[in-house]
């Protein structure tokens, strides 16, 4: 359950800390924290939050850890190449013109 924290900023202002934490036999395994203007900001805020770790949670439901520079080339590879067909762009590199590379604008070499 998440716990909402009033604090009395230098300014005389109100700010809310919404504080959400996940307990797993009564030690902490998350814990995260958001600071609002408003009270109900950060009411939403952590409810929405619970909402998400509690789907995370779910028995049964692959988890993704980070994945690797490697898996990430291979899926792009294995999309689209099937898509069109690996070849050079016709603007890159530009080949040069009959006289030779382009000088610069304005006339100096």
């Amino acid at each position: 359950m998440a716990t909402i924290k009033a604090r009395r900023q230098a300014n005389g202002a109100i700010r809310y800390t919404a504080i959400v934490r996940k307990r797993l036999d009564k030690v902490i395994v998350h814990r995260e924290a958001k600071t609002f203007m408003h009270r109900s900001a950060a009411l939403s805020w952590a409810r929405h939050r619970e909402v998400e770790l509690e789907i995370q949670a779910v028995p049964g439901r692959k988890q993704h850890g980070p994945i690797s520079l490697a898996a990430l080339i291979r899926w792009y590879i294995e999309t689209f190449e099937t898509i069109s067909r690996w070849q050079r762009s016709t603007d890159w590199p530009r080949a040069p013109s009959s006289s030779g590379w382009r000088r610069p604008c304005n006339g100096h070499e």
